[in-house]
């Protein structure tokens, strides 16, 4: 039996098996060892952001930009879309408020070739939309008079369509009327400068593109197709695009 400090006997060693005090020379508990702070998981990587827009520089979510209507699939001139920057200030009577009271402009675009794209209706090509049918077909009527309206062919490329502000489409020939072919979807096609002249492309257009015979089939989409002085390329329900001289 061994004394515990305030005189108990205890049969234990270590504490009092009376009152609970350390008996003399017992070892002290070990510390318990200390907490190691967990490991906080990996984060796990971000996913990969989609392509800037050339304008604003917003990731691509989807065929046009949330912030500004860029389209990145035509890849239109970031220009159409860029805010103008602010005219530098110049003070009254200095140098370059002389130089700069009389802007020069830039000389227009000059057409390639002399050539130019006559819009107009076409009523052959009507009636050979409205005998394929569709379920739209009933509610669409000829248009009593169109007045013809010509583009000159110049640049790399013209966009036909119908304008579209909320999808930033911007036509270089824009067939949104009055009248207005509803048949034209909002990207149509595209006019594409090549080595040896030019090509007309189908963008997956609602109604398809034809070129010259409207009773066949619509061209591939995607997909260049020669044209020259003289063709005719049809679209939506009643226009005739002419390539002219």
């Amino acid at each position: 039996m061994a004394t515990c400090p305030k005189g108990h006997e205890s049969a234990t060693l270590d504490y009092c098996d009376q009152c609970g005090a350390p008996m003399p020379g017992a070892a002290a508990p070990a510390p318990a060892p200390a907490a190691t702070p967990a490991t906080p998981e990996a984060a796990a990587p971000a996913a990969p952001a989609g392509k800037p827009c050339p304008v604003c520089g917003t990731p691509q979510s989807g065929r046009f930009c949330e912030e500004d209507g860029y389209d990145f699939l035509l890849q239109p001139p970031v220009e159409q879309f860029a805010m103008p920057s602010p005219a530098p200030s110049v003070a009254p009577g200095s140098e370059a408020a002389a130089s700069s009271a009389a802007p020069v402009s830039a000389p227009p675009a000059t057409p390639a070739a002399g050539l130019t794209v006559a819009v107009g209706a076409d009523r052959a090509y009507y009636d050979a939309v409205m005998a394929m049918g569709g379920e739209d077909a009933g509610g669409i009527t000829f248009p009593p008079f169109v007045a013809e309206r010509r583009f000159p062919l110049a640049g790399q490329q013209l966009l036909i369509g119908r304008r579209s502000r909320s999808r930033g489409v911007q036509p270089d020939i824009d067939l949104g009327g009055p009248p207005e072919d509803p048949g034209v979807s909002h990207a149509h096609a595209l006019l594409v400068k090549q080595a040896d002249g030019w090509a007309v492309v189908d963008l997956e257009s609602a109604n398809g593109t034809y070129v010259n015979d409207p009773d066949s089939e619509p061209i591939p989409a995607n997909t260049p197709v020669p044209v020259k002085e003289g063709d005719r390329v049809f679209v939506g329900a009643w226009t005739a695009l002419e390539i002219r001289a």
